[in-house]
């Protein structure tokens, strides 16, 4: 009987192709409305090695599965090494560093607003059976969006004290990324690190809660913009009266 391939390892191959398929000269999307057309290869033929190692699984369109397993168009070191070419665009594609957090936001934005549209549809609505292919979507966007804030962890507002650093929900994102790529979400499994919701009124997606102080680089745009209005006064101690 052919041994299932380990939950952890299949999650961890789902957000190393970052939902396209891993061979560098057809990178296909993977996930494509409500389901998904990804497979799981194995490198070595699992019959002689039975070998259902990260590092001998790779996800690939059907397409250029089948022409690697019964077409031989690739071998089996042609395969391997797309591991290490999609782990180095990776980097180059999303280790920029960028000038403010509003280039931050332009690029973090767009991934969880689509892990939310994901976990909103498919996990709390009527469609569990779509999350299992869905969640893939998450693994590979979760994946970007942790490259890009640690590259650019100096762009979030930092304060000695947690309740007002917005750094400290940020890390525990972090944390959440790397359980959430860890473990399956189960009634069996019960997650430490769960997915703080502040993050949504950080990057602006949800009405803002909680204590988070803005950015120093955020505050000098407003008081820019405030000021070009004409609507700023700045109070000099001492003075009787604000001058603009």
């Amino acid at each position: 009987m052919r041994k299932s391939i380990n939950v952890n390892i299949e999650r961890k191959i789902y957000s190393e192709s970052m939902g396209r398929c891993m061979n560098p000269a057809c990178k296909a999307e993977l996930f494509k409305g409500s389901g998904d057309i990804m497979e799981k290869a194995h490198i070595i033929p699992h019959c002689k090695t039975a070998d259902n190692s990260f590092e001998n699984l790779i996800i690939l369109c059907p397409n250029c599965h089948t022409n690697f397993d019964k077409n031989n168009a690739f071998n089996a070191e042609e395969v391997k090494e797309w591991k290490k070419i999609r782990a180095a665009e990776f980097k180059k594609f999303f280790s920029e560093e960028y000038d403010n957090f509003e280039e931050l936001k332009s690029k973090v934005v767009p991934l969880l607003l689509e892990n939310q549209a994901i976990f909103e549809n498919y996990y709390l609505g009527d469609k569990r059976e779509l999350w299992d292919s869905a969640e893939g979507k998450i693994l590979s966007n979760n994946r970007i969006i942790k490259e890009i804030l640690q590259k650019n962890i100096r762009l979030i507002q930092s304060h000695t004290v947690k309740d007002f650093s917005n750094l400290a929900i940020v890390q525990r994102f972090l944390l959440h990324i790397d359980e959430f790529e860890a473990t399956r979400l189960s009634e069996e499994k019960v997650r430490g690190a769960l997915f703080p919701i502040e993050i949504n009124s950080l990057f602006g997606i949800e009405p803002l809660e909680g204590k988070f102080l803005p950015s120093v680089e955020s505050i000098e745009c407003l008081i820019t913009s405030l000021q070009n209005k004409g609507e700023f006064e700045t109070i000099v101690l001492g003075q009787d009266k604000p001058y603009r």
